[in-house]
């Protein structure tokens, strides 16, 4: 499948489709708007609330958490988990990376409300992918650990960007150097001074991103 082309003169040949070519998408002001909605309840509710939130959408892994009681189940925190944060900085800084991010995939399905819907599909697609990662490294690992944030599923949108400006060649050339960061993370024990980071979770949530060529099959009507 080729990558999305918009051509304005057929002298010219393509041209980078433009970042904001109807004004910002709504779904990204509302997708984001959720998080820090959520989040904020997260960071100022009582002790017992902020448990029940962390029970119904972290991701938890290890020999601690193997019982643990999930109040919406078990595939809950695949996807709740990108609405939870570990403090200001890091829900500032995923916020940001999806309001630059976002809108180039949006607009790269097209301008409907169907795109919208496939957008928020590949997100959680991707956030799943992240969260299925990190588990799969708690198993390995055999230690605790809680991985929370909206990154697993931002990391997913890497490749599909890249995909958008140059098809696969593109979604490659842009994920390589998240991939060697978060390896470099991984040697390093995934600690960046006093913060954790959920390596796995994002190269899962990128992983996952290489399957935005199937949304932009779905955004197409049908013939």
């Amino acid at each position: 499948m080729r990558s999305m082309q918009v051509y304005n003169d057929p002298a010219q040949g393509p041209q980078r489709p433009p970042i904001f070519r109807k004004g910002f998408p709504g779904v990204i002001l509302a997708l984001t708007g959720a998080i820090v909605a959520v989040t904020l309840i997260q960071f100022n509710a009582p002790d017992d609330l902020q448990d029940w939130m962390f029970s119904v959408g972290a991701v938890a892994g290890g020999p601690s958490f193997d019982n643990v009681y999930r109040p919406w189940g078990d595939f809950a925190p695949y996807v709740l988990h990108t609405f939870l944060h570990g403090g200001s900085f890091h829900l500032m800084m995923n916020m940001a990376m999806l309001i630059a991010l976002g809108p180039i995939v949006v607009q790269g399905l097209g301008q409907t409300s169907r795109s919208a819907i496939l957008f928020l599909i590949f997100f959680f697609v991707c956030a799943a992918g992240g969260a299925a990662a990190q588990m799969l490294w708690y198993a390995i690992d055999a230690q605790d650990g809680i991985a929370i944030g909206a990154s697993s599923a931002i990391s997913g949108l890497l490749p599909a960007i890249g995909f958008l400006r140059n098809g696969w060649r593109g979604a490659w050339s842009i994920s390589v150097p998240w991939i060697v960061i978060n390896i470099v993370l991984a040697v390093l024990g995934g600690d960046i001074g006093i913060m954790r980071i959920a390596w796995a979770a994002h190269l899962g949530g990128l992983a996952a991103g290489f399957s935005f060529p199937l949304f932009i099959g779905l955004s197409r009507p049908a013939r």
